[in-house]
């Protein structure tokens, strides 16, 4: 029986598969991820993969984060080493802070097949790339960023909740960048334009969070977690409100 269904899906869905898990060894052997977070994203991959049903090419949007997160990561990575900010090996909790969200709304459309999920899902995971960018490019190029609660407010750079205005342009692009994929899947512009807002939005909220709430009732990872959750949530009232 699983034989037949691989024969039926074709091809594509074998090479996802090795490339999936050529991704993350290749990760893994790099030092880039934990074994923690290896197994937490084999997991979280299969959960998602399975959940999705016959639109599991879906899982290329994990997939693209994976890859261009590890890319902006790398971006004059030796700067930002020297500024005390630069790329920590990722652990199981960075990719459940990131990813987790993700899986609770593609497990409603599992059971439902409502698409609206699909827009959940989306959000989730653009609000994951939104703030990698946000983080990663704000770092390079603003020395003295502001706090989002006090825009009077300058702050060290890599300070929970600080903003900067190139790390706002290229949260938005970040999310842009990623809603991108379903437009080629579904061929519905509205992908588009619903995961680049709810991921905007979605990182804004992360600031929020991070300068309200984290080292005091939650650390950055639960942050995220909250962030990614409430972008996907942002995407499901966007989609309910213009479809």
């Amino acid at each position: 029986m699983l034989s037949s269904l691989f024969i039926k899906m074709g091809y594509f869905l074998i090479i996802t598969v090795i490339l999936s898990v050529l991704i993350l060894v290749y990760a893994f052997i790099k030092k880039k991820i934990e074994s923690t977070a290896l197994l937490a994203s084999g997991f979280i991959g299969m959960v998602i993969f399975i959940s999705l049903g016959d639109l599991w090419y879906w899982i290329y949007i994990v997939l693209a984060f994976f890859i261009v997160g590890n890319l902006v990561s790398k971006y004059k990575l030796g700067e930002k080493q020297r500024n005390g900010v630069g790329q920590e090996i990722r652990t199981y909790e960075n990719v459940f802070g990131n990813g987790g969200a993700a899986v609770i709304y593609c497990l409603p459309y599992y059971i439902s097949h409502d698409p609206i999920f699909l827009y959940g899902f989306l959000g989730a995971m653009a609000t994951a790339t939104a703030d990698t960018f946000a983080t990663e490019i704000g770092q390079i190029y603003d020395k003295q960023p502001r706090l989002i609660t006090n825009p009077f407010k300058k702050v060290k750079v890599g300070t929970s909740g600080a903003v900067s205005a190139p790390g706002t342009v290229a949260s938005l692009a970040g999310a842009f960048l990623l809603s991108l994929i379903p437009v080629f899947f579904a061929h519905h512009i509205l992908f588009l334009y619903v995961g680049s807002i709810a991921g905007f939005i979605g990182c804004i909220i992360d600031s929020l969070l991070g300068a309200v709430v984290e080292r005091r009732y939650m650390d950055k990872h639960m942050v995220n977690f909250c962030a990614t959750f409430m972008g996907g949530l942002t995407a499901v009232g966007l989609a309910f409100l213009l479809t």
